[in-house]
């Protein structure tokens, strides 16, 4: 095998569904926290053959391995007790496991492969120099969606689900779709659970899924929320959890928000209104403009980029935590009014 270095962004899908057999090492990194665990995972999935037997695939914490230095290599070079490949996952959060990879690239194992999922590492970095300059591994990057990848998740989950998306729908779905991949995928798959037994998804169906032109009372939270208003977030929280809403979705939908919010401020403090600013990424019913409207006028486009890397953080966490999805998620809500109402929006 030749030198491996970079995976770049627009080849990366095709590459994690069929990596190189004999390639032992995978970093998947990048500023895309959702698109970083897609990958991450279909790599596990074509190493292991679509066999997830626990007995073959190991997930491992960086903060844990940290405390064990010795347990990464133990775990590479153990024999699985019934023979096959095995896949140790590894999320290294902020943890640099250079030293710790270090003995396994000069003898990598011959039954495991090691796949990790870090964060934004910059050009240089320990870690992303060992997997760029080994044979034996890729470096391969998560950047956020651009329009061909996001219309290759629509058709993707489209062809899935046996259905058809028209050409107005689909331009009218990759204009409401945020940045994030996972957050991405799951609007579209909600979509097409709504649209199951039509022929087609149509224009209108987004609109009523991704667009939800019909408030709900996780659009109140989010209002709340953004709004300022710490009093009614508990409260509103509680009611739509006791109403059976899901912390995960709820995030998602959030970080849609304030990735909607960011690129409206953007080009209204280009000079634009706030009609001609949202009609440039999405249609919305007169109440939903107005309680937008009412959060633009108090959050800037540098205060929302500076809290949207913390509420993709949150959405992890509840995703690793998910006992504590709901606490996490209303804490996360609290966390934005407090910054709203002290006037730091």
């Amino acid at each position: 095998m030749g030198l491996m270095t970079t995976i770049r962004n627009d080849g990366a899908d095709s590459f994690v569904r069929r990596p190189p057999s004999d390639m032992r090492f995978f970093l998947v990194h990048g500023n895309d926290e959702g698109l970083i665990h897609e990958r991450a995972k279909s790599l596990v999935g074509a190493v292991l053959a679509g066999d997830l037997d626990p007995l073959r695939l190991t997930r491992m914490e960086g903060d844990a391995l940290a405390r064990e230095p010795g347990r990464l290599a133990d775990e590479a070079y153990s024999v699985s007790m019934f023979g096959g490949h095995r896949a140790l996952w590894i999320d290294a959060g902020s943890r640099d496991l250079a030293s710790q990879l270090e003995p396994l690239f000069e003898r990598p194992p011959q039954d495991c492969t090691l796949i990790l999922e870090a964060g934004s590492l910059r050009k240089g970095a320990a870690l992303r120099t060992m997997f760029e300059q080994s044979g034996a591994s890729a470096s391969i990057e998560c950047y956020p969606d651009e329009r061909r990848a996001l219309m290759t998740v629509i058709d993707s989950e489209a062809r899935d689900a046996g259905l058809q998306v028209t050409n107005e729908a689909r331009e009218y779905l990759v204009t409401l779709l945020g940045s994030d991949r996972l957050t991405s995928r799951g609007e579209v798959s909600k979509l097409m659970m709504y649209a199951r037994g039509s022929a087609k998804v149509e224009a209108s169906d987004v609109e009523a899924i991704v667009a939800d032109a019909a408030p709900s009372g996780l659009d109140a939270l989010i209002d709340q929320s953004m709004l300022g208003n710490t009093a009614e977030v508990e409260k509103v929280a509680a009611r739509y959890f006791s109403d059976g809403g899901d912390a995960g979705y709820l995030l998602m939908r959030l970080v849609s928000r304030v990735i909607l919010l960011h690129h409206v401020r953007l080009e209204m403090e280009q000079g634009k209104s706030f009609d001609m600013a949202l009609g440039q990424f999405v249609r919305l019913p007169p109440s939903g403009r107005v309680a937008l409207a009412k959060q633009a006028e108090r959050w800037t486009a540098a205060a929302l980029s500076k809290r949207l890397p913390a509420i993709q953080a949150v959405v992890a966490r509840a995703r690793r935590q998910s006992g504590l999805a709901e606490v996490i998620a209303t804490r996360a809500l609290w966390a934005l009014a407090s910054g709203a109402r002290a006037g730091r929006g």
